[in-house]
């Protein structure tokens, strides 16, 4: 580590130091919507067969749902990679919050749906379950959304011939 002999050598240091925080604060704080990585795209049903419903499709254009009770997309969603575990996460999950019902008492957007891609680690995985409301009450979901968290557990649709 290099020593700062000179009073102007510890303002530069300072201002650097002070420059960097408040780059990473700013560029936290207003940062841009994330997308779904390419290698999450696809269509998920339960075990991973395309002729069961509800289906979850994802592309570039977002996320759509197939279901019993109808379709949805592209779904308002929020995408996290360090969603559990924070800045020291370092696995393939890939969360999408999905926003729906208006907003929380402290005015954030109501997330009562977390897709997680690569659920448990494992490529290809996808669960859908309703976050955690803790004290609040939960936000009614509607038809599809209901259906896809009942489901739970989806893998990527099989291609056929493979």
């Amino acid at each position: 580590m290099q020593t700062l002999h000179s009073w102007p050598e510890r303002v530069l240091w300072c201002a650097r130091i002070a420059i960097a925080m408040l780059v990473g604060f700013t560029s936290n704080t207003f940062a841009v919507s994330l997308d779904l990585p390419t290698d999450v795209y696809g269509t998920y049903a339960p075990r991973g067969d395309c002729a069961l419903q509800p289906r979850i499709s994802v592309n570039k254009s977002g996320v759509y749902l197939d279901t019993a009770a109808g379709k949805r997309g592209p779904l308002p969603i929020m995408v996290s990679y360090t969603f559990v575990g924070g800045a020291r996460y370092s696995g393939i999950q890939v969360w999408a919050l999905v926003k729906h019902g208006g907003k929380n008492r402290w005015g954030d957007e109501n997330t009562p749906v977390i897709l997680t891609f690569n659920a448990n680690e494992k490529r290809g995985m996808l669960t859908a379950e309703r976050e955690n409301p803790g004290t609040e009450p939960p936000v009614a979901l509607d038809g599809p959304l209901t259906s896809i968290s009942q489901a739970g557990l989806f893998r990527i649709c099989r291609e056929p011939g493979r």
